[in-house]
């Protein structure tokens, strides 16, 4: 039989992943009532569960207005693309310094599987993007696992849970385009998709088996930096009346409060 904490576990994991995947939207209110006969349990542990979610911001509490799901904002997105690059970009660095052979193999191996699987564009099918952006994180963690610091890895991994937020909403924002508004839609596309192209990530790949830590620094500042012009392009390609344009042009959480 679960007990109280496996039940408050599992509520916390399934509320969180439903803010992950979107399914509860950026923004919206995270009202008790509807929450517990959504997620059929009562309203101590789903305030317990939020005020958890608080702690990793993906949920907020407004004076006088309750809980509710963390919006998205320009400003947000950039610090969290910063943020990763000084620590994972350190991670990584430090993984060629004391990674073993077993990291080795893994960074090979995982971009041996990201090389066979060319990004593909957002207006495709999901399963497609779903399957790279499986790739893609696996040879990310694979870069950094050589580095012994448990603290800067458990960040890494928030960063990236928040990151995922952002492309998610702009992969989907940018397939909504594509019915109202296809050539707009398929210009931004490959914007995004200049971000994601296999060249950086072969350079990551030889700086890490070169051990060049030194390269490896200034290369994953690059590779992040790369999102981040992507993002700043897209501003100036996208309707300012589409979600997506609406986001990337508003500097703070208001636009989607």
């Amino acid at each position: 039989m679960p007990t109280t904490r496996s039940k408050s576990d599992s509520l916390y994991q399934t509320v969180r992943q439903d803010i992950l995947s979107l399914d509860l939207e950026p923004g919206a209110p995270l009202r008790l009532p509807t929450l517990s006969e959504r997620y059929r349990i009562g309203l101590t542990p789903l305030r317990e569960c939020l005020n958890r979610l608080t702690t990793e911001k993906l949920v907020v509490i407004e004076h006088n207005k309750g809980f509710r799901v963390a919006p998205l904002s320009r400003a947000d997105l950039l610090d969290l693309e910063q943020a990763r690059n000084a620590i994972e970009g350190a991670l990584f660095v430090d993984s060629i310094r004391q990674g073993s052979d077993t990291w080795e193999a893994a960074v090979v191996g995982s971009y041996h599987h990201l090389s066979k699987t060319p990004f593909p564009s957002v207006l495709q099918a999901p399963e497609d993007l779903a399957q790279w952006t499986k790739r893609h994180e696996a040879f990310h963690r694979a870069l950094i696992s050589g580095a012994p610091s448990v603290w800067m890895h458990r960040f890494c991994d928030q960063l990236g849970d928040q990151l995922g937020r952002y492309h998610l909403f702009i992969q989907n924002g940018l397939r909504e385009m594509s019915v109202t508004q296809p050539a707009q839609a398929s210009t931004a596309a490959a914007t995004f998709s200049k971000a994601m192209e296999l060249a950086p990530h072969t350079a990551l790949h030889d700086a890490a088996l070169a051990r060049d830590t030194d390269a490896a620094a200034e290369l994953f500042r690059a590779h992040a930096n790369l999102s981040i012009q992507a993002f700043e392009e897209l501003i100036q390609l996208l309707p300012a009346e589409t979600p997506v344009g609406t986001l990337l042009r508003h500097p703070t959480n208001e636009a989607s409060a």
